[in-house]
């Protein structure tokens, strides 16, 4: 994802945040959330030259999570977590691949006078694949990523959800070839509140 895609990200989040419309105080400690995402993202290259692989993959991928509120970090923003599932099918250089995973990941979520939610995202991973570009170290790997997205209330518990999220893969040095995968991905989705 360029510059300009980031930015106009940004600001639909900041235009949106503000609308006034009538949204109670829904993510308070305890409420449980289940997520469905479908997605899609490609690779880019980032950092040193040779440190990520230089195969184009594109990645079509269905995430499904279950997440709970933990705490409040001030009067309108709390703490989450959630424990993730991936499923992924891979085009890299026209070859089908996949990958499954598993993601813990926190969240902070932002309650406001509107139906947009806002949220950021932090995990850390593992998943099999079979990916294989050269260099890139084995069927394990490890995925650190970060994401942001807003939730837009459908219902007092239902959200229509649009995300981002930069993904790494790598297999943490544990094999001496350890060239990452780095991605941008983009979500679309659903959640309901129990």
């Amino acid at each position: 994802m360029n510059k300009r895609a980031v930015l106009a990200v940004c600001l639909v989040m900041s235009i949106v945040v503000t609308l006034p419309v009538h949204a109670e105080e829904i993510f308070e400690p305890g409420v449980v959330e289940w997520s469905f995402n479908v997605g899609y993202g490609k690779n880019f290259q980032i950092g040193l030259k040779g440190s990520n692989v230089q195969e184009d993959i594109q990645f079509f991928s269905f995430l499904f999570s279950r997440g709970k509120v933990l705490t409040h970090l001030t009067e309108k923003t709390t703490l989450g977590y959630a424990l993730e599932g991936t499923l992924s099918y891979a085009l890299q250089e026209r070859e089908d691949r996949y990958m499954v995973g598993l993601t813990p990941l926190l969240n902070c979520n932002f309650n406001n006078d509107t139906s947009f939610k806002p949220y950021i995202e932090v995990g850390l991973g593992m998943v099999l694949t079979n990916l294989d570009p050269y260099r890139f170290g084995g069927t394990l790997g490890f995925t650190p990523q970060l994401g942001l997205g807003i939730r837009y209330a459908i219902s007092t518990k239902s959200f229509f959800r649009i995300s981002y999220r930069f993904h790494h893969i790598s297999n943490a040095g544990l094999k001496e070839a350890n060239r990452s995968i780095d991605s941008n991905l983009l979500f679309i989705g659903y959640s309901f509140l129990l």
